[in-house]
């Protein structure tokens, strides 16, 4: 078992999220690296990808989703996320039983039952039938068909239908969501059994999120807790365990090897006064993988400063400014007339380190308005 410090643990993370410039084959390939992107709050998961993906843009991604190489779906918790399509049937089968066995009582409070689930099915199997219709249109049908969909009945319907596997959401029209049959989206695969899935799973969520405990894993999928630990040991030959401050993390086995961590390619290459390494900077999200992917965030954001990012009473995240792998303030932005205005706010006691901090943060707004296709003026920043 390889010991390592705090600073490993954040090189090694910013790695696997792709956070370090590493090429990772466009869109669709940085989907795949991450397995599952949360996104309730489609713009920010959209540019959780540009962060990931260089040279890529929003509309570029909006075809992507309009073609289908990357699909959004309710994966894991109750909550929508992209993923690859061929990663959507496992997922589903794995994951969607666990995410639905909590809402029993919900179900009969608001009169929802299994002939109510297959009528619905029935319903839409037939109307969506080769096309993809507006949600509004949807909820429409299910009413025509006395299956009342008020008191957000409509919304707990298409969730279960989206969980298993009858139903997903189709390519936006604007801003519009649309549902389509998921046999019309996805290709039909053979699920693997049960502790595949599991070993795939635990793989694949390392790859993209490690180095991470079992508590992380469960947290993230929501998976039981015994459920991740024997993920973890079924995925254990293909990963590395690493030791830092008295806890155990599973890694990609390449990272142990110090000569295949390179430092971070993102520009600037100027120095951060603060640790005599290359400063970078990224605005994240609310909803970024870096910032939720964990049941454990202090490795990237100081427990004192967890409420100006969230969650807050709504579950919201507020998205974060990360230098040089810490969550070091928040931003936020307001698009007017063609432009962005970013304003930048790093908490209290924690301004930027320097020249090179302010730098990073300019370039990373660079790379915001390469995304979006629009000029972005930036605030709250100086040096």
């Amino acid at each position: 078992m390889a010991a390592r410090t705090g600073d490993d643990l954040r090189r090694f993370r910013m790695r696997s999220h792709l956070l370090d410039g590493t090429a990772s084959g466009g869109a669709p390939g940085t989907v795949r690296r991450m397995l599952a992107v949360q996104a309730q709050n489609l713009s920010g998961a959209r540019w959780s990808l540009g962060l990931r993906t260089p040279g890529l843009t929003d509309a570029a991604l909006a075809d992507a989703l309009r073609r289908g190489t990357i699909v959004q779906t309710w994966t894991m918790r109750g909550t929508l996320h992209l993923t690859a399509p061929a990663d959507a049937p496992w997922l589903l089968s794995l994951l969607g039983p666990r995410a639905w066995s909590g809402r029993g009582k919900l179900w009969r409070d608001t009169g929802l039952t299994e002939a109510v689930f297959a009528k619905a099915a029935d319903v839409l199997g037939t109307a969506l039938e080769g096309t993809a219709l507006p949600r509004s249109t949807v909820l429409r049908l299910l009413e025509d068909a006395g299956i009342p969909t008020g008191v957000q009945r409509g919304s707990h319907i298409l969730r279960y239908l989206a969980e298993t596997q009858v139903v997903i959401i189709g390519p936006p029209q604007g801003r519009t969501q649309t549902f389509a049959l998921f046999r019309d989206r996805i290709p039909a695969v053979e699920p693997p059994g049960r502790e595949e899935a599991l070993a795939r799973l635990a793989l694949r969520y390392i790859s993209g999120h490690g180095p991470a405990t079992a508590r992380d894993l469960a947290w993230w999928s929501g998976l039981t807790l015994a459920d991740s630990r024997l993920a973890l040991h079924l995925a254990a030959p293909d990963l590395a365990v690493l030791s830092a401050d008295g806890e155990q993390s599973s890694v990609d086995p390449s990272y142990v090897d110090p000569s295949s961590v390179h430092p971070s390619s993102v520009e600037p290459a100027v120095l951060d006064a603060r640790s005599g390494g290359p400063a970078t900077a990224h605005l994240l999200p609310g909803f970024d993988e870096y910032t939720i992917g964990y049941a454990d965030r202090t490795l990237v954001l100081e427990e004192r400063h967890r409420s100006a990012v969230g969650p807050a009473v709504n579950g919201l995240f507020r998205p974060a400014l990360a230098v040089s792998g810490r969550i070091r303030g928040t931003w936020e932005q307001e698009i007017r007339g063609g432009s962005v205005r970013l304003r930048v706010a790093p908490f209290p006691g924690e301004a930027l380190p320097g020249a090179a901090g302010a730098a990073a943060v300019r370039a990373a707004a660079d790379r915001y308005s390469r995304f979006l296709g629009l000029p972005v003026m930036l605030d709250g920043v100086d040096g």
